[in-house]
């Protein structure tokens, strides 16, 4: 090389920067940056070189040295870096390689825009977020892409030189769905013009996990208002019920009147029950699918219970003529559970059985035990059956054997279900068998005996003769629902005890404060205040007993009212038998 083909200045401008294209012009001629090397021999003492040789050496010299000072002022984008080797000089476009690779692999998409939005450059990621091949994305317009209210608000980091905004988009293409993105923006100084570097991360993943969450709470907000309505409903179904079942027990027992109206009232009655058992196997439902299904368990001996079952559903025996056999012949019959769920668990198959069971059939009741230490329970009827395939899914919430008989038959189909979670929380299990339609149903429930309490078992119901053993005390009845006060007033005075009858807090408040009473009974959805609020009040100011009505009967209702101060929580609607003998029980005890 000779001066004629390049001098000093021409390898100044070969390596100066030039920031508006800065991965061309950043890089020094080869020239500049190689080593300064002969052709020939090297001029030493006693050896000589052409003219020629010399004045090439002499070029490479001075582009040394102006790369070399083309470095030290900053004209030329480049590295010195020493080593063992000596000084090495790396440019930039040897730097700017591995961040290059690093920018194609990584998984979100990078753009570089003009301030127009011209696309200067993306990486493959990016290309393959708008569903366009790369070379069509080069040199296209973002806003083919973006909308035009998005842009407009990344377009303003332009004016606000180098604020970085975080952006929640919809990345558009011609080929599919919008993509969920976010842009993260920032401003990059360049000559003549502004461009941008825009980051964007594809939020499908996160999308779905959000609108997942949503579904979810959702769900759970939907679950709650649905069991907030089904108790409200409850309460609402429930309080009317309380006085026309409070009468019809009354009238039943009414020795003046003629054996048709017993019927008539006992039909009543009958049908009054079922309205409230209905009402409960919801509740119940409720109760499974929170898992909220509380027990609580004693000794227990299983034939009381299963013979305290078929004494409640003998009417409806009698009332179709249905012939029933009860032979319980195990030798071993204690049991650790909840009294009222496993009677409620046999009087569910029992009621079952007689449903389905055409006028002058039969059901039998058997039981036994096994070496396993259990003991069985069988009801067998002769009604309509099943086919095999079905069995399973009577225990099923909603299930009868199909539409056919919900249709024939009615009911909501909830007895069964309810009864198999009984049945297992006691550690036991439940199963049916039928040899087909019109060919009968057996049911087995199995239980495991109490090994360690071989007495025979106390149930704990109150006594039924308790109120004839007691004294008469003077009650506060507080109930704002006029019908249920008149009837509860009026029985409870017939079963010869001194009533004071509110229908509001207020009322018991100055009742209370000029009588002296010896018990509340009070319903706890009062106008004024809650049945909870006004037992605090009579329980610190009078040390007053108390018996809670209320149309709400879950567990979490019952506990409310113990807190408060509340002995007893009845759950409407009351059978009055059960409340003369809890106030029975208290009359006894207070004498």
């Amino acid at each position: 090389m000779n001066k004629k083909t390049r001098s000093p200045r021409r390898v100044r401008s070969a390596v100066k920067r030039k920031p508006s294209n800065p991965s061309a012009a950043s890089k020094p001629t080869p020239a500049a940056l190689k080593k300064p090397r002969s052709r020939g021999r090297v001029p030493r003492k006693g050896f000589s070189v052409s003219p020629e040789e010399f004045e090439r050496l002499q070029e490479n010299l001075r582009e040394a040295r102006e790369t070399l000072e083309a470095i030290r002022t900053g004209e030329v984008d480049a590295v010195v870096v020493s080593g063992k080797k000596g000084n090495q000089i790396y440019s930039i476009a040897g730097a700017e390689q591995p961040y290059r690779i690093y920018l194609e692999q990584m998984q979100e998409g990078a753009v570089t825009v003009a301030s127009d939005g011209m696309i200067l450059y993306c990486n493959l990621r990016f290309a393959e977020m708008v569903r366009a091949p790369l070379k069509k994305v080069f040199s296209s317009n973002l806003t083919n892409h973006l909308s035009a209210a998005v842009w407009n608000e990344i377009s303003t980091v332009f004016q606000r030189h180098g604020k970085i905004i975080n952006q929640v988009a919809e990345l558009r293409n011609d080929r599919g769905p919008s993509l969920p993105v976010n842009l993260t923006a920032s401003l990059l100084p360049a000559e003549g013009q502004g461009m941008m570097c825009l980051i964007v991360t594809d939020l499908t993943a996160q999308k779905k996990m959000d609108d997942f969450r949503l579904r979810q709470e959702l769900a759970e907000k939907a679950s709650v208002a649905k069991d907030n309505f089904i108790a409200a409903l409850s309460h609402e179904l429930r309080t009317p019920l309380t006085p026309t079942l409070m009468v019809a027990t009354a009238l039943e027992k009414d020795p003046t009147l003629p054996e048709r109206i017993h019927r008539d009232i006992a039909l009543i009655r009958r049908n009054v029950e079922l309205e409230a058992r209905l009402i409960d196997d919801l509740l119940d439902l409720t109760r499974i699918s929170h898992g909220k299904l509380s027990l609580h368990k004693s000794d227990a001996d299983l034939h009381h219970i299963v013979n305290c079952a078929v004494e409640v559903c003998l009417p409806d025996v009698r009332m179709k003529n249905l012939q029933l056999k009860v032979e319980l012949n195990a030798h071993q019959v204690n049991v650790h559970g909840d009294i009222v769920r496993l009677q409620q668990a046999f009087w569910n198959v029992l009621r079952n059985a007689v449903k389905f069971t055409r006028e002058h059939g039969i059901i039998s009741i058997t039981s036994g035990t096994t070496g396993e230490n259990k003991i069985w329970v069988r009801i067998a009827d002769s009604g309509i059956g099943f086919n095999s395939d079905s069995g399973p899914s009577l225990f099923q919430a909603f299930e009868q054997g199909g539409s056919a008989v919900t249709r024939q038959y009615g009911g909501l189909g909830l007895g069964l279900a309810i009864t198999k979670s009984i049945v297992d929380a006691h550690g036991g299990s439940i199963s049916a068998e039928s040899a087909g339609p019109g060919k009968g149903a057996t049911f087995t429930l199995e239980f495991p005996l109490d090994s360690v309490h071989h007495s025979k078992a106390v149930m704990s119901f109150p006594s039924a003769s308790a109120s004839t053993r007691s004294s008469k005390i003077k009650i506060l009845l507080v109930e704002d629902h006029k019908d249920t006060r008149v009837s509860i007033q009026r029985l409870l005075e017939i079963a010869g005890h001194n009533v004071f009858a509110a229908a509001s807090a207020t009322q018991a408040l100055e009742i209370a404060a000029a009588n002296e009473i010896d018990l509340v009974v009070s319903d706890l959805g009062l106008p004024d205040m809650t049945g909870h609020e006004l037992m605090k009040q009579l329980r610190n100011v009078h040390s007053l007993s108390g018996i809670a009505l209320s149309g709400y009967g879950m567990e979490e209702d019952v506990e409310r009212s113990r807190l408060a101060g509340f002995q007893n929580h009845l759950t409407k609607p009351v059978s009055f038998d059960q409340l003369k003998d809890i106030i029975a029980e208290f009359a006894r005890q207070k004498t």
